[in-house]
């Protein structure tokens, strides 16, 4: 599973999505969506380069968990 940026809608808000190991997408979310967060610290030392993109430019933030 990982997940991708897709889009920013009408609002300016990024929109991610996750393809699974099948190759489906299977959800779109925005960022501070619960599981994308969860999967954004569980694998927060290698991301994809968009999302790291993302992070790096301060555009996304990795929230701490709950």
């Amino acid at each position: 599973m990982s997940y991708s940026v897709i889009k920013t809608n009408d609002d300016g808000d990024v929109i991610y999505q996750r393809t699974d190991d099948d190759g489906l997408v299977r959800r779109t979310c925005l960022a501070h969506d619960s599981e994308f967060q969860a999967w954004l610290r569980a694998n927060k030392d290698s991301l994809p380069d968009d999302i790291q993109a993302k992070i790096d430019a301060g555009e996304l933030t990795i929230a701490d968990a709950d």
